[in-house]
């Protein structure tokens, strides 16, 4: 009879340890981006938008070891902005999204004015089925221009 006990007790044990992960945090990182001093640290949600504006803000190609990281919307800001550039942001936007299995993309939107394309992703989070919206700003820098000629 003692050994069925000490299976009995194992087994207790073992469901009290993967109730207590149930109430752990998914997905843990840090960022220095926009912070000074504090914690660094960021957990669920807020990690996995940082890691998207990680991405789409920089320039696809520039990354080392890594070409397909990035955005091509930086070199679309050079390009008139007809409804063909557009729908290439929107397919940028749609791969980027793609690759993160944390995140469902739900709706793209861009507006354009003066030199500069905003872009609107509708997302849901899917470890927890939150929605978020987040607003992508790309400005072309005309006084560098300016200055070169």
């Amino acid at each position: 009879m003692a050994p069925f006990s000490r299976l009995n007790c194992l087994f207790v044990n073992y469901i009290h340890y993967s109730q207590i992960n149930i109430d752990m945090r998914n997905f843990k990182g840090f960022s220095t981006v926009g912070k000074t001093h504090g914690s660094f640290k960021l957990y669920d949600i807020e990690l996995v938008k940082q890691d998207l504006l990680n991405e789409f803000y920089t320039k696809k190609g520039s990354r080392l070891m890594s070409p397909q990281f990035g955005s091509i919307i930086w070199d679309l800001l050079f390009d008139p902005l007809t409804d063909d550039t557009l729908e290439l942001v929107k397919e940028d936007c749609v791969r980027i999204v793609g690759r993160d299995p944390r995140l469902e993309l739900l709706d793209v939107s861009t507006y354009e004015e003066d030199h500069t394309i905003q872009v609107t992703l509708q997302l849901r989070y899917v470890p927890t089925t939150t929605l978020t919206e987040l607003v992508l700003t790309y400005q072309r820098d005309i006084s560098a221009e300016q200055n070169q000629g």
